[in-house]
């Protein structure tokens, strides 16, 4: 005689869908690891294109066309001496290797209150020093004798009219200069050289 035997659930009593699911838990770890390689791909799109603009931020300072509105550490050691002081050979000799040079205008931060940055035409070098001529755009120097005019360029933002103080002398370290690259067009600085010869005992 054969004993009825109630067949058993595969799944206990009381615990029905309790069961991880093997399957979610595959797909689930795919995602996770998908969304781990888009971060890091995320990471280094960011990591190259923050090498490319350091990279750009640089060489535009060589050239000097870094944006004027960022700020620069002020030129503390920045001393004004009486031009004829100074005397020595002026000569045109531009070169754009991060260096100021005679022939180019650089940029300096003067302690003003508040800084300002001023643009000046390098004239000579003493040292590690720097000399430069300050490039100004007021209009009221236009009959002073100790200014003189040199006409627009891209020292100036608004490529107004400058004019250039000759009888004082800007002497700024080269760590001290801001921006470096503009080329000041010979024929007018032997102008400004000629005016140094005759009235300032330069040669």
């Amino acid at each position: 005689m054969s004993i009825f035997r109630p067949r058993r659930n595969s799944t206990p009593e009381g615990t029905a869908g309790s069961q991880p699911d093997k399957s979610n838990g595959r797909v689930s770890q795919r995602r996770a690891a998908r969304k781990e390689r888009a971060e890091e791909r995320a990471n280094a799109r960011a990591n190259k294109l923050t090498a490319l603009d350091q990279g750009l931020t640089q060489l535009n300072q060589r050239l000097g066309i870094t944006a004027t509105k960022q700020t620069h550490s002020v030129a503390a050691a920045l001393q004004v001496d009486p031009t004829e002081h100074l005397a020595r050979s002026i000569y045109y000799s531009p070169d754009l290797d991060g260096y100021a040079e005679p022939g180019e205008v650089v940029w300096v931060t003067v302690p003003s209150s508040p800084p300002q940055e001023r643009s000046m035409l390098v004239i000579g070098r003493n040292m590690q020093n720097v000399l430069g001529l300050l490039i100004s755009s007021h209009k009221g120097h236009a009959n002073k004798s100790e200014w003189l005019e040199i006409g627009n360029g891209e020292w100036d933002t608004n490529a107004e009219q400058c004019w250039l103080r000759l009888d004082k002398t800007i002497v700024v370290p080269e760590t001290q200069v801001s921006r470096r690259g503009i080329l000041f067009p010979r024929s007018r600085f032997e102008v400004v050289a000629n005016r140094l010869r005759a009235t300032f005992r330069w040669a």
